[in-house]
């Protein structure tokens, strides 16, 4: 994987890389509130007993509130990969996940508690 990573414009250094493990941090906003995206990898066994990797990402947000409290929030994403799936398979999730993320409504449906 890269070291950096930039996503529009914001830029994550790699701030260390260990097995199965990696952690990116944006510091733009500031040293105290920075913005930190943490990649995991990890061997899974899903249905019918299928091998599979598991990449799990979460992006943290660091603020402070109005209490000067230091706070975090954070979105997280699970990306499960059958051992037997094709490239093809999984570029049509990826495809599909990339589109509803970028869709306005999709995040705001889901943060108003829509099921």
């Amino acid at each position: 994987m890269n070291a950096d990573l930039t996503f529009n414009t914001i830029v994550f250094k790699k701030s260390y890389d260990l097995e199965g493990k990696s952690l990116r941090r944006s510091i733009t906003r500031g040293i105290n509130t920075p913005d930190d995206l943490v990649i995991m990898s990890t061997d899974a066994v899903e249905k019918n007993n299928i091998p599979s990797q598991r990449f799990t990402g979460r992006i943290d947000r660091y603020d402070v509130d109005a209490n000067l409290q230091k706070i975090q929030t954070s979105c997280y994403f699970v990306f499960v990969v059958p051992a037997t799936a094709t490239q093809g398979q999984v570029d049509d999730v990826k495809t599909t996940f990339k589109a509803a993320v970028a869709d306005a409504n999709f995040m705001a449906d889901v943060l108003a508690g829509q099921k």
